[in-house]
């Protein structure tokens, strides 16, 4: 009986120490329409008309939508921070901070928040640039939680291969 109980203490001690690594969820790669993001098992890409990339998790949500280039360009709209720029104006967020990423893939982002159906959510907004299109790229969670969130966001949103 003590062998017992020494090995289920020592069992359980074991995944006291390295239990968050063994459970967490692996990595998964989503691809559509020029978008290539890695995040993991625990998101699902649901079909909408809302966007050709929409995945969502308990936690998170993530929606990749791309613009044509020429038809940005005919809006008068000629770099990359001018699209930034715009579609936060277009969204209601004109005076958000737009920074540079630090990493091989170069994008744009800002945080904001915004009520959807009374429910408060905080978001992350990528901006890249491609041969042919202009991405626009929110992940969104309650907005009680985006501070937390920033950091595993900027890890996701670096993983974003444009095609």
């Amino acid at each position: 009986m003590k062998k017992l109980i020494l090995t289920l203490l020592c069992t359980f001690t074991l995944f006291a120490m390295t239990g968050c690594d063994l459970f967490e969820p692996e990595e998964k790669e989503f691809s559509e329409a020029g978008m290539t993001i890695t995040l993991n098992e625990d998101f699902i890409l649901t079909e909408t008309v809302m966007a050709p990339l929409y995945l969502v998790s308990l936690d998170h949500i993530f929606i990749g939508l791309r613009e044509s280039k020429d038809l940005v360009v005919s809006a008068g709209i000629n770099n990359l921070q001018e699209y930034a720029d715009t579609v936060l104006t277009i969204g209601g967020h004109p005076d958000e901070t737009t920074y540079n990423s630090e990493g091989d893939f170069t994008y744009i982002y800002a945080y904001y928040t915004a009520s959807v159906d009374d429910i408060d959510y905080g978001y992350m907004l990528v901006c890249a640039e491609g041969d042919s299109y202009y991405y626009t790229m929110n992940f969104a969670c309650l907005e009680d939680n985006l501070e937390n969130n920033k950091e595993l966001y900027i890890g996701w949103a670096d993983s974003i291969i444009i095609v």
